[in-house]
């Protein structure tokens, strides 16, 4: 559900009654920069309704974390920081439920001369990739599990002990859990579930599974919306994977199904006796186990990403998957009709879900194209077994098997993979030269 109306709008006349339905005076136009981080404008309402969109600096998408522009394939200093165009998908158009008086829509990149589709623009990415799907007849569903750290106002975690699934706890926090909860049902997004997470002031709220594309601007809007009623009730929340030594990490799990275009789920089908019974859920599954190397500095794009990775920790540390088994990269929901799916487990809270989304369907394209075969089923305790691949532990051999890789090209392009490249070398080296908390407790009043 696009907003407060049966179906999505699909012009302009009709954001306009949906604005003067419920007295709306902003619409805030978002897009999300390379690391996922929605940007924008807010536009008064008059100005929305011309169908101007509004220009930005095109070196959002060469930034880093902190808007520090550094030079990159995408930003050459000499460049003059050229505009490029935000157009707003009209389908995206909602209420913006955290807001009094204020709806938001989604926007699409262009070139701000030529009017062409920005390159690095994830959501385009995305976009063209779900109409390959369409030309061989499937579409794509999605929902999106997200885990987020809560702290008080001087950044200390709001607890130091575990609560996972309390009810009393989630009582006691149901002013700020409660409130996410109400703005996002109030922005037109679906929520299954919340509940008490398992590390210290860890929590995970579930949305509801919707179209790929929809789905994953509902995903950006849900980061948006935690982090405002947060601060509402004098918190801080936070995506990062590993916000706390010794605490749980934050994971973006993300389930797919794949329907023809009447909505029947086709990884239902019974086609043979395998544990996955559908032969294209199978082709899918083994795309994405093919390309999930590649896809690792996509799926975990910060150095705190990898202090995540750790056997036992329910964050996937291998190459594998399973059936009902929560230590597997993929998890395969089989024999549950409407609902057959998989869920892939490797992605970090704090990643860009257009990226994720478009590395995870460009590779499920692969998979269908090229029919790979399928490894053996992980069963039990899978960090036992020695045979399978694990991923890379540093960001520098993650961006290695990126960077080298001939299909990236074919997934992203060649003006991202070349940016994203230095993007996180730039980063690497921040990193590398400064001197760590750590260091100085560890060594200042020794040495």
């Amino acid at each position: 559900m696009a907003s407060h109306t049966a179906s999505a709008p699909a012009t302009m006349a009709d954001c306009a009654k949906i604005i003067e339905q419920n007295k709306i005076h902003t619409v805030e136009c978002i897009f999300t920069d390379t690391w996922g981080m929605p940007r924008g404008k807010r536009l008064p309402v008059e100005q929305f309704l011309s169908g101007a969109g509004f220009a930005i600096s095109g070196v959002a998408f060469s930034w880093n974390f902190r808007s520090d522009v550094e030079a990159t394939p995408w930003f050459e200093r000499d460049m003059g920081a050229p505009d490029m165009k935000a157009v707003p998908d009209l389908q995206s158009f909602r209420i913006a439920g955290w807001e009094d008086g204020m709806a938001t829509v989604m926007c699409d990149m262009v070139d701000g001369h030529t009017g062409e589709p920005v390159t690095m623009d994830g959501r385009g990415m995305l976009k063209k990739t779900l109409a390959s799907f369409l030309e061989l007849g499937y579409k794509v569903d999605m929902a999106t599990e997200l885990e987020f750290h809560l702290f008080n106002d001087d950044w200390t975690p709001i607890s130091d002990q575990a609560y996972c699934y309390s009810m009393d706890r989630a009582d006691e926090l149901e002013a700020v859990i409660g409130g996410i909860r109400h703005a996002l049902e109030r922005s037109g997004i679906e929520v299954e579930a919340s509940n008490v997470e398992y590390g210290p002031s860890q929590i995970e709220i579930n949305l509801k599974y919707d179209n790929a594309l929809t789905m994953v601007d509902k995903t950006i809007l849900f980061r948006h919306i935690v982090r405002r009623v947060a601060r509402q009730n004098n918190l801080h929340a936070t995506f990062m994977a590993k916000p706390i030594n010794g605490g749980a990490g934050s994971g973006m799990h993300v389930h797919m199904s794949v329907t023809d275009k009447n909505g029947k789920n086709l990884f239902a089908a019974k086609d043979s006796d395998h544990p996955v019974h559908s032969d294209l859920m199978r082709k899918v599954l083994a795309g994405i186990l093919q390309h999930n190397l590649e896809l690792q500095i996509i799926a975990q794009p910060t150095q705190n990403d990898y202090k995540r990775i750790v056997d036992y920790s329910f964050s996937p540390t291998q190459v594998c998957w399973g059936l009902d088994n929560r230590l597997v990269g993929v998890r395969c929901i089989t024999d549950a009709g409407p609902g057959t799916r998989i869920e892939v487990r490797w992605a970090a809270a704090d990643s860009n879900p257009y990226l994720v989304a478009q590395g995870y369907l460009q590779a499920a394209l692969d998979g269908i194209k090229n029919d790979y075969p399928l490894i053996p089923q992980s069963i039990g305790d899978v960090h036992l077994d020695e045979s399978l691949v694990r991923f890379a532990t540093s960001m520098r051999d993650s961006l290695a098997n990126f960077s080298s890789s001939d299909w990236t090209l074919e997934c992203f392009g060649k003006d991202f993979v070349e940016n994203f490249t230095v993007m996180q070398q730039n980063e690497m080296a921040a990193f590398a030269a400064w001197v760590t908390d750590w260091e100085t407790q560890r060594y200042r009043d020794i040495l």
